[in-house]
């Protein structure tokens, strides 16, 4: 071995010199809060589940105040040893972590908001987890990269950032790279899918963000390192790219990556260890890891002037930023069609552009907008063309600069001023969708041409065929009942996440996470008939107010392992669905068993059953059966066959003011057909109670129909 590569057993050493200043200094951290803090002071994680994730999935012990930290810092103290073997740097790398969870959580107690205005994210809330969860489970997030150190080449760090985004990897950067990054004019945040954690020992929030995917999604359970091992081991796929000189802690860092899984890719020269240390230049990291880790990457390549991934999805462009826009608040005609038609009338591939593209217009500019798709494939089906229109909305988010937001024909799109200046164009649209359309559901459409039009005379022309087509879906929608199909489908997208979970769709009943109706899955099916939605023949009918049926029983036996053997479709009572933790919402019964709640992911605040999104979520997740409580997609709530069994829509006592608002036409709706059309105003929200005695005083005040109805639990 050459002189100037640094041995394993120096790695080591460093890593324990590593761990050994990290606990140091979570010592001398806990020593201050005390003298100023109570010891029975609270030490918590802001909107988590998990308290110091790390700790509750490794450790297993309960951290919940001050007083809790010092024993936990003693052990793991007692613990260390600085003889240089794998054993003691992997423990070497499990102290470095819980030093650097409790240094991280300390700086919450002092304020609630420590890194507001440093450009950094600190501790990521599971509320963005769950977010991610389904992009995380059908691998358009298909691994994360944690980016360490400072790059010898900011330039080509860049390379390396824009290499992984256009794969759809989720990106961590810590240390000087953040810099780099940002001197380079690279957006980062929590929208984009490129995380600022921080430095030095803030690398622990991409650690403890791996981990609560296993706790979250995996059903992991507190203290159990050997199942938590071998989930982290297949999901979610992470790895680490390290850059330029190792320091201590940094080394201690990398070996409580590997710990959890995760393999260290550096750019120094050091003695490999296969699969989990690996020396690699920064021009081949990129491809070593995905080697590494098995991670194959299904994003065909776009052949547009501006990158392109998932990362850009959540990109929001406000108007300084934006050079042209079309629909929403420029209140131009805009719409979006895709149409099934005839083999001799799509021309596979060609792209029309009918009036100026946005080079051609004016800075700051307003233009009309039609996107027109025609399709054609032998098993493209009719009831399919909403399906892909759907998709049209993501395909366009995932270009940077480019931003769309609605469908149909309440559309608002905006390019940026960048963007443009870059080469984006609207007739791209047209490249971004023949590309994507074909790459997802090829199996069913071998034809996509699309028309792309400004001009707003044809554009209104063009408008009463898209309402018309838009009127006969929503025609064939509304007859879509549980009662007239004799199959239902299966999603299994989460079972790498949560093995024992099983999603059943059926027309009344969308998936729990809200991506997938019915219609999704079918055409799902057809695309892939092996895949993660399978048809499930209803059979006999055992109970039809509860929504049970022999051959789905049959089926979601199977599915989980033998572990569920009856399902309820309409009761969350009495074997409810299970979930996986990627749900929109929670439907919880209230303490007094009279009513529910319903507390969207977005909400922070507590609720009146005592717990917030956070904390109940880690209870309904995971693949279990919770009589009481389901996860479910919003539009469940006001699907006719939402709880039937249990009293359905107008048991809902209370629910966040925000999703009140945000569905509030289709809530009152609903209401309506059930004859009480003001039913909204006698569900409370967090501006009225956030406790059990406050939501029974103010039912009893407004008369709320559920009380007329028998206890859930009797």
């Amino acid at each position: 071995m050459s002189s100037n590569i640094i041995g394993t057993k120096q790695v080591f050493e460093m890593g324990i010199r590593g761990a050994k200043a990290a606990l140091d200094l979570a010592k001398q951290t806990l020593s201050t809060m005390t003298a100023k803090y109570d010891m029975d002071c609270a030490v918590e994680y802001p909107e988590t589940a998990y308290e110091l994730p790390a700790v509750y999935a490794w450790d297993g012990r309960e951290i919940h105040q001050l007083s809790d930290l010092q024993p936990l810092l003693e052990d793991y103290s007692s613990r260390l040893q600085t003889e240089p073997t794998v054993e003691n740097a992997l423990l070497a790398g499990e102290v470095t972590m819980i030093a650097a969870e409790v240094i991280e959580a300390l700086k919450y107690v002092e304020d609630p908001h420590p890194y507001e205005g440093t450009g950094y994210t600190g501790f990521i809330p599971d509320k963005v987890l769950r977010e991610l969860g389904v992009a995380l489970v059908d691998d358009t997030i298909p691994g994360a990269a944690v980016l360490v150190g400072k790059a010898s080449d900011s330039k080509q760090l860049v390379k390396i950032v824009r290499d992984l985004q256009s794969k759809g990897l989720l990106i961590f950067a810590s240390y000087e790279i953040i810099d780099q990054l940002r001197d380079e004019g690279v957006n980062m945040g929590l929208s984009l899918m490129l995380y600022p954690i921080g430095k030095e020992t803030q690398v622990v929030h991409a650690l403890n963000f791996a981990i609560r995917g296993a706790l979250s999604f995996g059903g992991v359970q507190r203290g159990d390192r050997e199942t938590l091992r071998a989930y982290l081991a297949k999901r979610p796929k992470t790895f680490v790219l390290q850059f330029g000189p190792l320091d201590d802690i940094m080394t201690g860092a990398g070996l409580a990556a590997i710990l959890n899984c995760a393999p260290l890719l550096t750019d120094q020269a050091v003695e490999e260890i296969p699969d989990l240390l690996i020396s690699v230049s920064p021009e081949n990291m990129v491809q070593a890891a995905l080697e590494v880790r098995d991670i194959r990457i299904k994003l065909a390549p776009v052949d547009i002037p501006v990158a392109y991934g998932p990362a850009f999805e959540g990109e929001t462009i406000r108007r300084p930023d934006t050079y042209v826009e079309a629909g929403g608040a420029a209140k131009t005609p805009a719409f979006e069609l895709l149409r099934l038609r005839q083999e001799d009338q799509v021309e596979d591939g060609k792209i029309v552009l009918i009036g100026k593209d946005a080079d051609e217009m004016p800075e700051g500019s307003a233009t009309a907008l039609a996107i027109l798709v025609d399709v054609y494939g032998k098993k493209m089906q009719e009831d399919f063309e909403g399906v892909l229109e759907r998709r049209i909305h993501q395909f366009v988010n995932y270009a940077e600069g480019g931003w769309h937001t609605g469908q149909r024909n309440i559309l608002w799109v905006r390019l940026s001023k960048n963007s443009v200046r870059a080469g984006l164009r609207f007739k791209h649209f047209g490249d971004i969708l023949i590309t994507k359309l074909k790459e997802e559901f090829g199996n069913i459409v071998s034809r996509v041409q699309v028309t792309i039009i400004t001009d707003e005379e044809e554009v209104r022309r063009r408008l009463p065929e898209a309402l018309e087509i838009y009127g006969k879906r929503d025609a064939r929608l509304a007859g879509l009942t549980d009662e007239n199909v004799d199959t239902f489908y299966s999603c299994s997208l989460c079972e790498s996440f949560a093995p024992d979970h099983i999603c059943v769709i059926t027309p009344e009943r969308m998936g729990l996470c809200g991506a997938l109706n019915w219609l999704d899955a079918k055409a799902s099916q057809e695309i892939a008939p092996t895949g993660p939605n399978q048809p499930i023949v209803k059979g006999e009918c055992i109970d039809p107010d509860k929504g049970q049926w022999k051959g789905v029983n049959d089926f979601v036996y199977e599915a989980s392992h033998h572990k569920i053997s009856r399902f309820n479709a309409y009761s969350l009572m009495e074997d409810p669905m299970t979930s996986c933790g990627c749900f929109e919402v929670i439907v919880g019964m209230t303490a007094d068993v009279q009513a529910i709640i319903v507390v969207n992911r977005e909400h922070l605040g507590m609720t009146p059953i005592g717990m917030k999104f956070s904390t109940l979520a880690g209870s309904v997740g995971g693949g279990k059966q919770t009589p009481g409580f389901i996860g479910a997609g919003r539009k469940y709530i006001t699907s006719r066959k939402f709880i039937t069994a249990d009293g359905g829509f107008l048991r809902i006592a209370w629910m966040p003011k925000e999703l009140k608002e945000a569905m509030r036409e289709a809530l009152e709706a609903r209401a309506r057909e059930l004859g009480e059309p003001d039913f909204l105003d006698k569900i409370a929200d967090e501006t009225i109670t956030t406790d059990a005695e406050g939501l029974t005083e103010w039912m009893a005040k407004v008369g709320h129909p559920a009380l007329q109805m028998p206890p859930l639990l009797s």
